[in-house]
């Protein structure tokens, strides 16, 4: 029996020393496959990370949408003029489609924006009553914030449907402070 395994022991040798060329390629096509195996496992990481939303930039954009929203109603309340009445409304109206395209990204993207960031009617009570005027510059100060939010949005983010919201929100934005600068100077 031991003269049966050394003389086996003793023909497998044989065999891979005369063999060593295909034993040494198929060594290598091993290696080289587990390598491509995780170069592409981590290329796919790396793709779905940079299109990954952060729920906090949602929150903080529903957050700064609720609170447009919520001025422009407040300033409708009181008696005021078309003029300022329309711009109220165009922005408001703005501010609300946006506010339905921040929950089909949230939605998309499996993040859950509270309920809360969606009624403007406790936000409402918080705001004092002020003249037209005041409720204009408010305004105009709060979309001035939001610019350099979504500027900063649109040049960072990886998340091609938040980048197009970005950029539409800052050519909405800036038509909506000149159409409130224009009020303003009316106001004076």
């Amino acid at each position: 029996m031991l003269f049966y395994l050394i003389s086996l022991k003793t023909n497998l040798m044989n065999t891979i020393k005369s063999n060593k060329a295909i034993l040494f390629f198929i060594l290598f096509s091993i290696s080289c496959l587990i390598v491509t195996s995780c170069e592409k496992k981590t290329k796919e990481e790396k793709s779905i990370t940079n299109t990954k939303i952060d729920a906090q930039v949602l929150i903080e954009i529903a957050e700064s949408n609720l609170k447009v929203v919520a001025i422009t109603q407040k300033a409708q309340e009181r008696e005021m003029g078309n003029s300022s009445r329309t711009v109220f409304q165009k922005v408001e109206s703005d501010h609300i489609e946006l506010k339905n395209k921040i929950k089909k990204i949230a939605k998309d993207n499996f993040i859950i924006i509270p309920g809360t960031l969606y009624d403007t009617t406790p936000l409402k009570s918080f705001i004092s009553e002020a003249n037209t005027y005041m409720y204009l510059k408010k305004t105009a100060d709060l979309l001035l914030a939001e610019l350099e939010y979504y500027k900063n949005i649109a040049t960072t983010t990886q998340n091609d449907p938040l980048k197009i919201v970005a950029v539409e929100s800052i050519t909405n934005i800036k038509k909506n402070i000149a159409t409130i600068e224009k009020e303003l100077k009316l106001q004076e």
